[in-house]
């Protein structure tokens, strides 16, 4: 049976970190510990619906699949005690361990991961289709699971360890309602932790089961998520000391903080800006407007403005993608601008004539929102761009506090987008501008038909010719601006602690241990 290409998710090559190591069967050496991983509009207990990277990081720790990352931030098998693969890969059955229970004692069932994913598909999130190389998926008892596949998947083991992929207890979900994970006792866990507190808008309390299967290799007792918008109050946090995790920083301090705990991690990532394709504002639903703003951007001074490691984005998937003999993925990719800035104004501001706002003339006001300083900064220096280049002065750049929601909701003109990948596959990438996956509205038949084409190939080439189709459909269409592909980076402790696992830009702190 012919594997998937870029199955990184199942070895070494995989986009992960661990710092420090530690031996399995320890007992809890760490009490307590305080960090910011997230806002309180990042943190979505609710797995059907969790979209951040904040929640992700969060739900890993108290909800746990069929696969989970170990110390070494590699998957191993969690809720399942084993799995038997039919020849052709097409045909899965899962056995679940004898001794998992959720947080109120009830045994975790095969039945509660049905319910979870069918949940998920039904939930219309960021993730509903995630799982789409799976055809269906039965309970044939409480401990077995039999999963039939579309096709083949190599890196369907990263899936079953990301949360939208977790079980959901039917009863506990269905008495809740709308209210479901919004407190600690408004939804039941079946990971190493338990949600014991939650001050909504200050902090959230995890503590560690004593009855979860595997406790003796989680070494940390408690852990303080302090919810927090603001990078400056993040940095400060972590300056002082109160905390011993931030999931960003600062960038005017980035040089400050290099050697005093400033880590930086392959990127595997994007940042973008997003058009509103259906509720904002109609001047953007020309492709010729899009494309002309998309062009006048000046990415090298983007990079220089936040100097912190980024390199230039002259595609939507980011570079490092590679097939099994090392070729990158972007070699087979066109760019989607010209490495001559001053080619691509010319170009720029001969579509936006053609559009009808010749220098910018009549161009109406747009509202481009971000959710903190960091993000403005870069928002404004676009904006520069587009009146320096252009002529429009019509665009103005706002915090909003709600951001995810806002964007979600489409209230918005342009907004900041990144996407982080979840598991080293073009595919994870790809899959953000299929119909019905991304908060742009943007929808094509024919990019859908490309990539639906390349995760059903089974050879490299075709999953790579129609994955550059996709490519060159969002070049052409313009529903995202990709501006720089960043490093991940973050503030860890790592002079008094060890043990951090940061897997696909998402953290776990229950195998800490303190130097």
């Amino acid at each position: 049976m012919k594997k998937r290409s870029l199955i990184l998710g199942l070895g070494a090559a995989m986009l992960t970190l661990s710092l420090g190591a530690f031996a399995a069967g320890a007992e809890t050496l760490i009490d307590s510990i305080s960090v910011v991983a997230g806002s309180e509009d990042a943190m979505q207990l609710n797995t059907s619906v969790a979209n951040t990277l904040e929640a992700i990081s969060a739900d890993r720790h108290i909800y746990e699949g069929l696969y989970k990352l170990d110390q070494n931030s590699q998957l191993v098998l969690g809720q399942a005690a084993s799995e038997e693969i039919s020849e052709d890969g097409l045909t899965i059955t899962y056995t679940l361990r004898d001794d998992i229970t959720w947080s109120d004692g009830v045994a975790v069932t095969a039945q509660d991961f049905v319910y979870g994913w069918t949940r998920l598909a039904e939930s219309g999130g960021d993730y509903a289709t995630i799982m789409d190389m799976v055809e269906s998926y039965e309970a044939t008892d409480d401990k077995t699971l039999v999963v039939h596949m579309n096709y083949a998947c190599g890196y369907f083991p990263a899936i079953l360890a990301f949360p939208s992929a977790f079980p959901v207890r039917e009863d506990v979900a269905q008495a809740q309602g709308e209210s479901y994970a919004t407190d600690p006792d408004k939804a039941v866990y079946n990971g190493a932790y338990e949600v014991t507190d939650w001050v909504h808008q200050s902090v959230l309390t995890m503590t560690k089961r004593e009855d979860y299967y595997d406790a003796d290799a989680v070494t940390v007792g408690t852990i303080e998520w302090q919810l927090m918008t603001d990078n400056t109050t993040k940095t400060s946090s972590f300056q002082s000391g109160d905390v011993i995790y931030a999931d960003s920083v600062v960038e005017e301090q980035a040089s400050l903080l290099e050697g005093n705990g400033l880590q930086y991690a392959s990127g595997y990532c994007n940042y973008c800006c997003m058009f509103n394709l259906e509720t904002g504002n109609d001047v953007l639903k020309d492709a010729k407007v899009r494309k002309a703003l998309a062009l006048a951007v000046n990415r090298e001074r983007l990079v220089n403005v936040r100097s912190m490691n980024d390199t230039v984005a002259y595609t939507y998937t980011p570079a490092g993608l590679t097939d099994e003999e090392g070729n990158d993925f972007l070699s087979v990719v066109d760019p989607w601008y010209s490495e001559d800035y001053e080619a691509n104004c010319e170009e720029a501001k001969a579509l936006l004539a053609e559009a009808g706002y010749p220098d910018g003339e009549g161009f109406p006001a747009l509202r481009y929102i971000v959710g903190n300083e960091d993000r403005k900064q870069i928002a404004e220096a676009v904006v520069g761009d587009w009146n320096n280049i252009l002529g429009i002065d019509s665009i103005t750049v706002e915090t909003v506090e709600n951001f995810f929601a806002t964007r979600s909701s489409g209230d918005y003109d342009i907004a900041y987008y990144g996407w982080y990948m979840d598991y080293a596959d073009i595919s994870n990438m790809l899959h953000t501008m299929t119909t019905g996956s991304n908060n742009a509205f943007y929808s094509s038949e024919e990019y859908d038909a490309a990539y639906n084409a390349a995760i059903s190939a089974t050879d490299t080439a075709t999953q790579w010719e129609n994955y550059a189709k996709c490519e060159a459909i969002l070049a052409e269409d313009v529903p995202v601006v990709p501006f720089f592909h960043p490093q991940n980076s973050y503030l860890f402790d790592d002079v008094n602690y060890g043990g951090l696992v940061y897997y696909c830009s998402s953290v776990y702190f229950g195998y800490l241990t303190q130097n």
